[in-house]
């Protein structure tokens, strides 16, 4: 290399303040050596950077050009010292979260941890089976977000953030849905399409039982199923508001709950006595703070 990184930061700093002395005051070096610098960046480039035939050096044609480039080297140079700054305290190069619930509730969070923690990397992962317990346990997710279970493994710690609404939707030509009402009954009778991890462990599922499950591990797999009136389906009524609004898919209207939603908690899953780092604690403390909620039928926040 013809020049060094200090050289570039002397050029970009006498051209950022508009002056040597005051590049120097800023990097509280002496005038001198931030001259000897910009010079020495001149004599390795073969360019005069600055014109010196004024009281106040400024840049020359070239010099212009040539501070494009050392922008470019000098920003990269100070996201790799961030980066080395970031991973000695202890941050991670990349975060793994296990999220089994519609990912707009937590965008908000996840904006707030990229400004504050630019360079570890986040993975989200959307569990096989909706297994995100499982994830956390195995030690291959460091947090998991889902709808509440009725057992957790006794590694994991839990800490509910709020509640989503589930709802039971059936195609428009589905004969369910041309029913004011729906049984039990009449749900045994045609076929459930469900989450994998619903299936059978969320509360009062052993109500919703059908002659034929059919079952994925996706949400975008059930809503085309549904959509395509393969049977009734259980679902965050998030995901399906604008089928609902236009038509595509008719909520089912239970006879057993007639005036209320289905209110499902949703847990914050992590796993005990792991130590963790910077970057991981201040989403754990972020998470936890973090409301997570819908309006209900009536207006109201499933949430308070």
């Amino acid at each position: 290399m013809r020049y060094s990184l200090e050289q570039v930061e002397a050029f970009v700093m006498s051209c950022k303040w508009g002056s040597f002395s005051a590049a120097a005051r800023a990097l509280g070096r002496s005038q001198s050596t931030i001259s000897a610098a910009v010079a020495n960046l001149e004599i390795a480039l073969g360019l005069e950077l600055f014109d010196r035939t004024t009281r106040i050096p400024t840049l020359t044609p070239a010099g212009e050009t040539m501070l494009v480039e050392a922008l470019i080297v000098y920003d990269r140079c100070q996201a790799l010292e961030s980066h080395a700054d970031a991973m000695s305290e202890g941050d991670p190069a990349s975060l793994t979260i296990a999220a089994g619930i519609p990912y707009q509730n937590l965008v908000a969070v996840l904006v707030e941890f990229a400004e504050n923690f630019p360079h570890t990397d986040l993975v989200i992962r959307n569990p096989e089976h909706g297994d995100v317990a499982g994830l956390v346990q195995r030690g291959e997710a460091a947090l998991g977000i889902a709808f509440a279970q009725p057992r957790y493994p006794r590694e994991i710690q839990f800490h509910q953030l709020g509640k989503l609404i589930l709802t039971h939707v059936a195609h428009a030509r589905h004969a369910l849905a041309a029913k004011t009402t729906v049984s039990f009954d009449d749900l045994r009778a045609h076929r459930h399409i469900v989450y994998t991890a619903h299936a059978a462990s969320l509360p009062t599922t052993e109500y919703l039982q059908s002659a034929q499950v059919w079952r994925a591990d996706n949400y975008e797999a059930l809503i085309s199923m549904a959509s395509a009136g393969l049977g009734w389906a259980t679902l965050p009524r998030q995901l399906i508001v604008d089928q609902i609004n236009g038509g595509q898919l008719i909520e089912l209207q239970l006879e057993a709950y007639p005036y209320t939603d289905w209110l499902v908690s949703v847990d914050l899953l992590s796993l005990r006595g792991r130590r963790i780092g910077k970057a991981e604690s201040w989403l754990l403390t972020r998470l936890r703070n973090h409301k997570i909620q819908e309006l209900d039928k009536h207006g109201k926040p499933t949430t308070w």
